[in-house]
C-alpha cells in the first residue's frame, strides 16, 4: 500500500459487495501491536496466497461428503475452529476452504457437498439451538473483499443461512459466542482500527437484529465469551494509544454494557485470543499470547473468577500458532491446538485437553 493511500476512517463501515483494503496491509499498520499468533500466522500466509490465484466468493461443490485419509491440515492466516458436542469433533475451516475434523487424536478431511468459499479471520462458534458449527463474515481468499454471509456445518456438510436477509456489517474483527440465556448467538463486529464503534448483533437461529446498545467498548474487540458463573457475555477489547494496547474486560447481560475493572488485566493480542466456557469447572477461560520486545512467548491460560482474572498456565513455545476451542453442556471440552511446523512441507500440530485445573498434551 502507498504510504498516502487513504484507509478507512475509524468510523466507517463497509458494504458487504464493496472490496475492502487487505488485511496485510491494515495490519502492517499496526505493525508495532500485531505480537503472537497474528505476525507467525500472516509471515506464513503471505507465502501460500502468492502462489494462488484469487477466488471468486461462491460456494464451491465438492464431490461426495466422505472423509478423506486422516493427514495434517495447515492452519494459515487466521483459522476458523469450533468444537462440536454432537459429534465429538473439532471443526476446522482453513483457508483454502478446506474443512477438517479431529477425533480420537487424529486429522481427517471431510470433503463436504458444499463448502463456504475460502475466507480468514470470520467469527465461528458452536450454537447448541441449531445443533451446528455457525460461521459469519471473514475477508475473501485473495485479501480484498469483507464478506457479510453466514454458514451452518451440521456435521457432514455446509449450508448458507439467512441468504438475502439482515446481517451484521463485514468487518475485520467479528467475535462470536452463544448466549444461554438468551438462546441466541451474539455477534461484535469491531475494527482494527482504533476507537471505531462497534456493533452489537443476535441471531436467533433464522435472522440476524441489530442491537441498540451505547456505552460499551469501542474497537478493537478481541474475543467474547459466555460466563456460565455470572450469566453475562465478557468482552475483551484493547484501549490502544500509540504503539500498545492495554486490555479492557466488558460485560453485557442482554441489555446494557458495564465496564468491569479487575485488578489484572490478561496481555492484549488482538486475534489471538479466545474466551471458552470451561465445562468441568462452569468458568470462563481466557487464552492470549504474551508478547514482549524480543517477539512472542507462550500463550498464557487464565480464569474469570466473576470480578478479577487469575492467571493459571503457560503452555505452548514461542512464535507458535495457537488455537483454543470448546463448547459448554454435558459433552463439552476444551482444546488447544498449536502449529509448530517449520515449513509448508514439514506440518506438525501439537494438542491439549483441558482437565479443569490444567492442560493435558494429547497430541503427538
Amino acid at each position: 500500500m502507498n504510504a498516502h493511500q487513504p484507509v478507512l476512517s475509524d468510523d466507517e463501515w463497509l458494504p458487504g459487495d464493496q472490496p475492502g483494503p487487505p488485511l496485510t496491509a491494515l495490519v502492517r499498520q499496526r505493525r508495532g501491536l500485531v505480537f503472537g499468533a497474528l505476525a507467525v500466522a500472516l509471515a506464513l500466509a503471505v507465502v501460500v496466497v502468492a502462489q494462488r490465484p484469487a477466488a471468486p466468493p461462491s460456494a464451491r461443490a465438492r464431490p461426495s461428503g466422505s472423509p478423506a485419509p486422516s493427514g495434517i491440515p495447515f492452519f494459515g492466516l487466521f483459522p476458523l475452529f469450533a468444537f462440536d458436542p454432537d459429534h465429538q469433533q473439532v471443526v476446522l475451516l482453513d483457508f483454502r476452504a478446506q474443512t477438517w475434523l479431529w477425533s480420537n487424536h487424529q486429522w481427517t478431511q471431510a470433503h463436504a457437498p458444499v463448502t463456504p468459499p475460502a475466507r480468514t479471520g470470520a467469527a465461528v462458534a458452536w450454537n447448541p439451538g441449531l445443533h451446528a458449527v455457525l460461521l459469519f463474515g471473514g475477508q475473501a481468499e485473495g485479501g480484498q473483499t469483507l464478506l457479510r454471509d453466514t454458514w451452518a456445518w451440521n456435521g457432514s456438510t455446509w449450508r448458507e443461512v439467512g441468504r438475502g436477509r439482515l446481517a451484521p456489517p463485514a468487518s475485520l474483527m467479528s467475535s462470536m459466542a452463544y448466549d444461554v440465556d438468551l438462546h441466541e448467538m451474539v455477534l461484535v463486529a469491531s475494527d482494527i482500527h482504533f476507537r471505531a464503534p462497534i456493533q452489537l448483533w443476535t441471531y436467533d437461529g433464522l435472522a440476524w437484529r441489530q442491537r441498540s446498545v451505547s456505552g460499551g467498548p469501542t474497537s478493537p474487540v478481541a474475543a467474547i465469551g459466555f460466563d456460565p458463573r455470572t450469566r453475562t457475555m465478557v468482552a475483551i477489547a484493547g484501549d490502544c494509544a500509540g504503539f500498545e494496547c492495554r486490555s479492557q474486560t466488558w460485560s453485557w447481560d442482554g441489555d446494557a454494557w458495564r465496564q468491569l475493572r479487575p485488578a489484572q488485566e490478561p496481555d492484549f493480542a488482538f486475534h489471538s485470543m479466545a474466551l471458552v466456557p470451561d465445562p468441568i469447572s462452569g468458568r470462563l477461560l481466557l487464552v492470549t499470547t504474551t508478547s514482549n520486545s524480543l517477539g512472542p512467548a507462550p500463550m498464557q491460560t487464565w480464569r474469570w473468577e466473576g470480578r478479577d482474572w487469575v492467571v493459571l498456565q503457560l503452555i505452548g513455545h514461542p512464535g507458535a500458532d495457537l488455537k483454543i476451542v470448546g463448547a459448554t453442556g454435558d459433552n463439552g471440552a476444551v482444546f488447544a491446538f498449536e502449529d509448530v511446523s517449520r515449513d509448508f512441507n514439514t506440518l506438525r500440530l501439537n494438542a491439549w485437553e483441558w482437565t479443569g485445573n490444567a492442560w493435558q498434551t494429547i497430541a503427538p
